[in-house]
């Protein structure tokens, strides 16, 4: 039999249970957190499985005249984006896309998603990203920790940060940053703090360095309280940039040349990689690391660079095609908001792992954190979790001005 044509009417049969499902979502006002985050779940869940076409492929890429066959797999992609979108709504700024806290209850067991359904989901959900405006726009928050001088306990510190990119020669570009201060991490971090007499800074020796879990500030004193807002007016190479994709530093230009076909943009990063770190003295045997350094660009460009929704998309369709990265479930991120952990490892040194979740909420597409967990030991021997993290408060095009702080360069 003949498949139908782009010009036909073809219509996918309406499964009962769908139904049900709806009304029963749309009988309350109000649905419960539980039948929210049980229709999110189950909603990607049935999306992502119905999806039988290559990862490395996008839906709508599909040549034309074989609409009967392919038509149902991008509307169910399409309508559980859509759907989870509703659900989780998310706040819109001067044409830019923040990402806001939201509340919700874990996924029953039932509904947990696999990596590969988190990833072919927020594929889907970021190619209706604004794809311009004035501004490249990034927010984050980071929080690192260390201990204090005489590695009794546990410190977190916390910055947060702004970069507003653009290419208009007629505005400026402007990194703004603050530190938003420290204190001890866990309760018995705050106990041994408080027996220390509380200080309210930690003065760091020269010849300590090298002992702790992550590098004390610059000039060796950290303080306990936040500091003001400063800014940098993006001047040199950084004026005319638009970010960097992990070694170097890309132009406009080069950001707009990033291919958005799966296949094309996997040919040009492999390239990529193999310029930047395939010689003699790398000591990086790139084609067995090629994994791992394909997936660090591709969340590099996911969080960081410029490009089209579509290449965004196909960096998360590549991801979705790699070894190593498991599904963690719902969790919280360091900002108290609802996502998809997708888990991987590092090795830092040899023999010594640092677990990375990067965490992605699947209906918009969107990044939300990456969360980092060392272990060390601490001066009376004990077992010590160090957490560090990354948590993306926005990414995206916005026609807002920045609004740099008296205290600027």
């Amino acid at each position: 039999m003949d498949e139908p044509h782009d010009d036909q009417d073809v219509r996918q049969p309406v499964d009962p249970h769908h139904v049900t499902a709806v009304r029963h979502l749309l009988g309350s006002h109000e649905p419960s957190p539980g039948t929210v985050a049980e229709g999110r779940a189950r909603l990607l869940a049935e999306a992502a499985a119905t999806a039988t076409v290559s990862s490395l492929e996008p839906v709508r890429r599909r040549r034309r005249g074989r609409r009967g066959r392919w038509a149902g797999v991008g509307l169910s992609l399409a309508a559980a984006a859509a759907a989870v979108a509703v659900l989780v709504p998310m706040g819109l700024s001067g044409g830019g896309t923040s990402v806001v806290p939201r509340t919700g209850v874990p996924a029953p067991a039932t509904t947990e998603l696999t990596a590969r359904q988190v990833l072919l989901a927020a594929a889907v959900a970021v190619e209706k990203a604004p794809a311009s405006g004035d501004y490249w726009r990034i927010a984050t928050v980071d929080r690192s920790t260390l201990t204090d001088p005489t590695r009794s306990y546990v410190i977190e510190t916390r910055w947060s940060g702004e970069q507003w990119l653009t290419e208009r020669p007629d505005l400026q570009g402007w990194r703004i940053r603050r530190y938003l201060g420290a204190k001890p991490v866990t309760p018995r971090d705050e106990e041994a703090w408080r027996a220390a007499g509380a200080p309210t800074s930690w003065r760091y020796s020269e010849d300590m360095k090298s002992e702790q879990f992550a590098a004390p500030p610059p000039g060796g004193t950290l303080e306990a309280a936040a500091g003001e807002r400063t800014a940098e007016r993006l001047r040199g190479r950084w004026k005319g940039t638009a970010g960097d994709l992990i070694w170097d530093s890309i132009t406009w230009q080069e950001a707009r040349a990033i291919p958005d076909d799966p296949g094309k943009l996997r040919t040009y990063l492999e390239k990529y990689v193999r310029r930047q770190v395939a010689h003699p003295d790398s000591g990086i045997d790139v084609e067995k690391e090629m994994p791992r350094l394909l997936r660090a660009v591709c969340i590099r460009m996911i969080t960081g660079l410029p490009v089209s929704p579509e290449a965004r998309a196909s960096a998360y369709r590549i991801l979705a095609s790699l070894p190593g990265i498991r599904a963690g479930g719902e969790i919280t991120d360091p900002l108290g908001r609802r996502g998809q952990a997708l888990v991987y490892r590092e090795e830092a040194e040899p023999g010594l792992f640092t677990e990375i979740r990067f965490v992605v909420d699947p209906g918009t597409g969107l990044p939300l954190a990456e969360m980092r967990m060392n272990v060390a030991k601490g001066a009376d021997g004990r077992t010590v979790e160090i957490p560090s993290s990354t948590s993306y408060q926005a990414i995206g095009w916005t026609d807002e001005r920045p609004e740099p702080p008296a205290h600027r360069d």
